[in-house]
């Protein structure tokens, strides 16, 4: 099992809406959310995952770490993404996690800054690939059902990887 990760909060809607948060925590011992990603992901409580968020932090599921934002790296990642990405990867970095990002510039930042990087793609694979989730197509369809973009070539690679 590895120790962090650090969710944006795409993927952490993203997996709210596919009622998968709770795999984070049998597939990691510590998830994180930043306070930035937490106000994007349920400041509308009408917003499609943002209950399932919230219980997920009451539950504990899901945990918010307070980050000092008086630091030069937070700073010069905020230059260039927004607030819930610069947050997720500066902690990803702080506490030596991996940063669930699905944003290709976040990503591209993270791996440029020695960051580990992962998305909700990865994790439904890896979920399949431990015996977590019997099948990741159905999530996959209520996923793009749900508006959440993915390419054709993605899903028939997750696919791919899960023998599906």
């Amino acid at each position: 099992m590895n120790n962090i990760i650090i969710a944006d909060t795409g993927p952490l809607i993203a997996l709210a809406l596919i009622d998968q948060l709770p795999i984070l925590s049998e597939l990691f011992e510590n998830i994180y959310i930043t306070e930035a990603v937490l106000h994007e992901a349920t400041a509308d409580t009408s917003r499609a995952g943002a209950k399932n968020i919230l219980t997920a932090l009451k539950d504990n599921v899901i945990v918010k770490y307070e980050i000092d934002t008086n630091c030069d790296f937070l700073y010069e990642l905020l230059k260039i993404l927004d607030k819930g990405e610069a947050e997720s990867l500066f902690l990803a970095k702080k506490l030596d996690g991996i940063a669930l990002i699905d944003e290709k510039r976040g990503g591209k930042v993270g791996k440029k800054n020695h960051i580990k990087i992962t998305g909700t793609a990865a994790i439904l694979v890896k979920a399949k690939q431990a015996g977590k989730i019997p099948l990741v197509k159905p999530l996959l369809n209520k996923l793009t059902k749900s508006g959440y973009r993915l390419s054709d070539r993605l899903i028939d690679e997750i696919l791919k990887l899960c023998d599906e």
